[in-house]
């Protein structure tokens, strides 16, 4: 019986030994960048957008940009692209998990430039143009959001700024707005598909997988923390933003399926801010919403704009 229980304790050490690591591998490690020019969208969940997404991202792909690159608090080169359009206003745009920013900033940037807005579109660290081994949910770009309204701040002293931010970006925007006090140049947050807390909508996306699902979700939890020293369980956004009275427009899919728009209702109803606009886009899914209905967040975010006189 003793040699049983061994082999037994050997089997389970070596099978929560190779789940924690193949989950932080799945979760947090840089992934692989693909445009999703380079894809048949026919095949994807943006099928029914396929027209409208490559035109856009087609269309952000011609303006001429200049590189930028400043480092982060850690040491990473953190790389960006910015779009002068030779307005007073700029916008800090910040993407997705595990996406390259044009795949994710293209119709919201479009937007932000006819509403006469320059674009400062960054990568992530872990991300496309930027340096980085792990990717954290928000917790760490957090600071390089820091670092970037650093940069800007200094370059463009005069311009008023915005803040746009989808999925993780926004996560981002998120976690940091508590600070963003002391940048009050900061004028508007358009908030788009962001999360309540990272841990939810990783285990959404793992449901449909039952109990192994919980499983996968409970290693990656915990090999966040074994290796990075972060909590993916521990941030809820909407007790950050609780303390920012910054305007914020929040966008969000109706059928998203990741990142459920009971998120989006909960962050928006715990915003300190006064001046606040729920934009919810029939139909649309994850990351979805302004090539969904870019008209009309469009002539919503202008609006918005002008009633708080920004």
């Amino acid at each position: 019986m003793g040699f049983v229980a061994a082999g037994v304790g050997i089997v389970l050490i070596l099978f929560i030994a190779v789940m924690t690591i193949r989950c932080f591998k799945g979760c947090y490690l840089r992934g692989e960048e693909v445009p999703l020019e380079t894809l048949d969208l026919k095949k994807t969940h943006y099928a029914k957008y396929a027209d409208e997404l490559l035109a856009a991202i087609k269309e952000v792909r011609q303006f001429a940009y200049e590189p930028v690159r400043i480092k982060s608090y850690d040491g990473l080169t953190l790389g960006a692209r910015f779009f002068d359009f030779g307005y007073n206003k700029t916008v800090i745009a910040l993407h997705g998990y595990r996406a390259i920013p044009y795949n994710n900033i293209h119709a919201g940037f479009l937007t932000m430039k006819d509403l006469g807005y320059n674009v400062l579109l960054v990568s992530h660290r872990a991300h496309y143009d930027s340096e980085g081994k792990a990717i954290t949910f928000g917790e760490r770009e957090q600071e390089d959001l820091i670092s970037w309204l650093d940069y800007i701040s200094t370059r463009r002293p005069d311009d008023d700024l915005a803040l746009y931010g989808l999925s993780m970006g926004c996560a981002t925007i998120c976690l940091a707005s508590d600070r963003l006090k002391n940048y009050p140049k900061v004028k508007l947050l358009v908030l788009e598909s962001g999360y309540r807390r990272a841990y939810d909508a990783l285990s959404v996306g793992t449901e449909k997988y039952g109990f192994f699902g919980k499983m996968v979700a409970f290693f990656c939890w915990i090999s966040g923390r074994l290796f990075l020293g972060i909590d993916i369980k521990k941030n809820k956004i909407d007790e950050r933003i609780s303390k920012c009275e910054i305007p914020a427009f929040f966008i969000h899919g109706e059928t998203d399926p990741h990142v459920t728009v009971d998120n989006a209702e909960i962050n928006y109803n715990n915003i300190g801010s006064a001046n606040k606009r729920l934009f919810i886009a029939e139909g649309a899914g994850h990351a979805e919403a302004f090539i969904a209905k870019r008209p009309e967040i469009e002539k919503e975010l202008k609006a918005f704009i002008v009633s708080a006189g920004i």
